[in-house]
């Protein structure tokens, strides 16, 4: 073409430097010992001296129909019987994928391994290709080897790389076994602990039950990234509810308690409490959401207040919120026997003739906080602020109970005295009346086990719970206990 111009000039030595300076890629040929990862597509007529045929699944080898966006095989059939008119199929490939099944199976000079798997990492089922079973009928000698999701490592002998026979080795090797956590024995790690000036309860209790899920969650503290759960938001805000709302009841009406003559009165001030405190108690971010979820709340307290209208007993609330031992609070902390010194914040206090009845909201159910379930499930609070209410306030303890704010089941939970079961009414369960001797040992349980949670809490004496860790069982730091139930 540039000699038939005769305007151009070509300079054959420059063409000739020119084209071997450039750079060409020209590929590797097939070697031995070489690996090719291709699909079926690739392989067409070359020859391997080992085939891995990876994939064999159904819906992946061979592949599922696709519709055709243009004209469907079911318009080609309808067609065709309207018309006569034969269109070719061409949703079916399983024809052609049993096509490049044989030419891949084909390929093979020496060793041929057909693979599939019965099951996904998960280890949900998965079917492996028919096209195994078609081998199968050719070849009846062929040899199956499974490997499951549980074998992590290679038999030693049959390890197929350096690393592999490495974790081999590594496995079948002694185990490690983790460090438990230890009690504290850094001095500048205990002295903090004993040099505090009182404890609350619900810090003993978090003790009782798991001391490293007290230590993570009470001493180091670490700060949340993500908001307070909504149930305990829920919890705090229908406390504040139910403390106004019986403060201004007895400020406009001098009633102490809801009765169904004061009930429409009850319940407008609650209403408007929950909206005045709204703002206050962020429940989600999501304001839908939010709507439901006070929606929900408004329900269960309106309920409550139409229950606490119903009970029969002399009994009336006279503390709400009753803050002790803290610096802002009315009530110094409270000693024990012992010594250990304790604070804290009683939600109710109802009082009758010289005595108190210990009321603690609770947003759920509450049936484990019966009395007989006390000791095994390391529940002493109730009993604590009945101390307190004898030590602080100068009363005789009548009981203590968990009072449930939803759910169906509105009675409380606990322990009352039988000394004084007429004037606190209908409204508790028969086993959790118990007589005075049964009374005054449950209560000396309770300082027991209060004295010594305190004791151990002030040495350091750290241990693994992973039973009674969690609200459900099982451990909350596992990273930090390396302990798992």
């Amino acid at each position: 073409m540039v000699e038939a111009d005769r305007r151009v000039a070509l300079d054959a030595r420059g063409l000739h430097d020119m084209l071997a300076e450039l750079a060409v890629g020209v590929g590797e040929d097939p070697q031995p010992d070489r690996v090719q990862v291709a699909s079926p597509l690739d392989v067409r007529a070359r020859r391997f001296a080992a085939v891995f045929m990876c994939g064999l699944q159904e819906e992946e080898f061979p592949q599922g129909g696709s519709p055709d966006g243009f004209l469907p095989d079911t318009d080609r059939r309808e067609m065709a019987r309207a018309s006569g008119l034969a269109l070719p199929l061409r949703e079916d490939r399983t024809e052609r994928e049993r096509y490049l099944f044989y030419v891949c199976a084909s390929r093979a000079e020496r060793t041929l391994v057909l693979s599939s798997r019965y099951c996904d990492e998960e280890g949900n089922p998965d079917s492996p290709s028919f096209f195994v079973d078609d081998a199968r009928a050719v070849f009846s000698a062929l040899t199956e080897r499974t490997r499951s999701l549980a074998d992590v490592t290679w038999e030693l002998e049959q390890a197929p790389t350096e690393a592999e026979w490495e974790r081999a080795v590594a496995r079948a090797g002694p185990r490690r076994q983790d460090a438990v956590v230890e009690p504290l024995s850094l001095p500048a790690a205990i002295e903090p602990l004993a040099a505090r000036k009182a404890v609350s309860a619900g810090a003993l209790e978090r003790f009782a039950g798991c001391p490293v899920s007290w230590l993570v969650d009470d001493v180091l503290d670490p700060e949340k990234l993500e908001p307070d759960p909504e149930q305990m938001v829920r919890g705090s805000y229908a406390h504040k509810v139910l403390e106004v709302t019986y403060a201004r009841l007895r400020e406009q009406s001098g009633d102490r308690r809801v009765t169904p003559g004061n009930l429409a009165d009850a319940e407008r001030i609650l209403l408007e409490a929950l909206e005045e405190e709204r703002g206050e108690f962020r429940l989600s971010p999501n304001q839908t959401r939010v709507r439901a979820a006070v929606r929900r709340l408004e329900f269960d307290l309106l309920r409550y207040l139409r229950h606490e209208a119903g009970r029969d007993g002399a009994f009336e609330p006279e503390h709400l919120e009753l803050r002790f031992g803290f610096e802002d609070s009315e009530h110094p902390a409270v000693q024990l026997a012992d010594g250990t010194r304790v604070r804290g914040l009683i939600d109710r206090v109802d009082t009758w003739n010289g005595w108190a009845l210990v009321r603690d909201y609770k947003s759920g159910k509450v049936e484990k906080y019966k009395v007989a379930d006390w000791e095994s499930e390391n529940r002493f609070q109730a009993a604590l602020y009945m101390l307190v209410a004898q030590r602080a306030l100068g009363l005789r303890p009548a009981g203590g109970v968990y009072v449930p704010l939803g759910g169906t089941e509105r009675r409380p939970r606990g322990m009352v005295a039988q000394e004084v079961a007429a004037a606190l009414g209908s409204d508790f369960y028969d086993n959790d009346v118990v007589p005075e001797a049964d009374f005054a040992e449950r209560t000396g349980w309770a300082e027991g086990s209060i004295a010594a949670a305190a004791e151990r809490m002030r040495t350091g004496d750290l241990a693994s719970c992973p039973d009674s860790c969690a609200w459900r069982g099982g451990c909350s730091h596992p990273s930090i206990c390396r302990v798992e139930t």
